[in-house]
């Protein structure tokens, strides 16, 4: 008989569950909410939430300009929701000035890290921020670091490589700055932060510089990082459920993939299939923090039923 194994930590984090939670008793067919974007990445829990008169409207990921304004313009009166992945600070003030009623549901977490890059540039830092330039949080962080005049005082650096880095430090206009707030993505990798943060100071050691570094990593990622790591060292395969644009969801695939074990990303359980599970006895199973319980529970049914006794 197969093993199915779950990590110990894995699934809906605190971020995710919150907002769920805020829109399940906020939203209902007779008195929508509307959401600038996906309130999460999954498709799950955005169809179960539609269902309860969650209306989703283009995010920042589907309109080239000023998400506030066309909000406003496409909703005119009644309730909008900020997604948990947050929104920069324009976008909340032309919400908040535009009459609608605004609920917000953005992660504690990237609140903080939004208040630390807004901090920083009020001191005069640069800001440098280790994440991928196209995820909706980054590009919400993004728009916490402008000036009174709306001058960005920002850079993001999606890459631990010393070369990329030397790069960027060469060629940054003016000069790089000797005064830089150090900053990550919530749903980075520890490892690759810290592999940032030493070859940054590694290229600048010949220089007066300030860095200050601020971990704003999410916990419970680096909690469910861990926990997948250390189950995918003791499988023969691993299944990671979540969302095609979850940013954690894909990391854990590499976490576990970097323990030289075969891992497999699905949404849900029509994609999982037979061949997978052949000549193997113990199956690894985790979830990003989007994922709710429901979808970890039928995953590891359908394995159940796939995998030869």
């Amino acid at each position: 008989m197969v093993q199915i194994i779950r990590a110990t930590e894995m699934g809906f984090c605190m971020g995710v569950r919150r907002a769920v939670q805020i829109m399940e008793g906020e939203a209902s067919p007779e008195n929508p909410v509307y959401s600038v974007g996906e309130i999460v990445h999954n498709p799950h829990v955005v169809r179960g939430l539609e269902r309860g008169g969650v209306r989703q409207l283009p995010g920042p990921d589907d309109i080239d300009g000023d998400v506030g304004v066309a909000t406003a313009e496409r909703v005119k009166q009644g309730r909008v929701a900020i997604t948990a992945h947050g929104v920069g600070e324009r976008v909340m003030r032309e919400l908040n000035s535009s009459g609608l009623n605004v609920i917000d549901t953005t992660c504690p977490i990237v609140t903080r890290a939004q208040r630390y890059g807004q901090k920083f540039v009020r001191d005069g830092w640069h800001v440098l921020i280790f994440g991928d330039p196209g995820h909706k949080e980054v590009r919400g962080i993004m728009g916490w670091t402008l000036d009174k005049e709306g001058a960005s005082h920002a850079t993001i650096m999606e890459s631990t490589d010393l070369g990329a880095l030397r790069t960027l430090v060469e060629t940054f206009p003016g000069g790089f700055p000797n005064k830089v707030g150090v900053m990550a993505q919530t749903t980075h990798k520890m490892e690759n932060f810290a592999k940032f943060v030493g070859n940054l100071m590694l290229l600048q050691r010949d220089h007066n510089f300030e860095f200050h570094v601020v971990n704003t990593l999410c916990h419970a990622t680096t909690g469910q990082q861990e926990a997948a790591a250390a189950l995918a060292a003791t499988v023969d395969v691993m299944v990671v459920v979540g969302g095609r644009k979850s940013a954690n969801t894909r990391h854990l695939k590499e976490v576990c993939e970097e323990q030289g074990t075969r891992a497999y990303h699905i949404e849900g359980p029509e994609e999982l299939e037979a061949g997978w599970f052949q000549d193997i006895s113990r199956v690894g199973l985790t979830a990003g923090a989007s994922t709710p319980d429901y979808s970890i529970d039928e995953v590891e049914a359908r394995i159940r039923e796939l995998a030869p006794a």
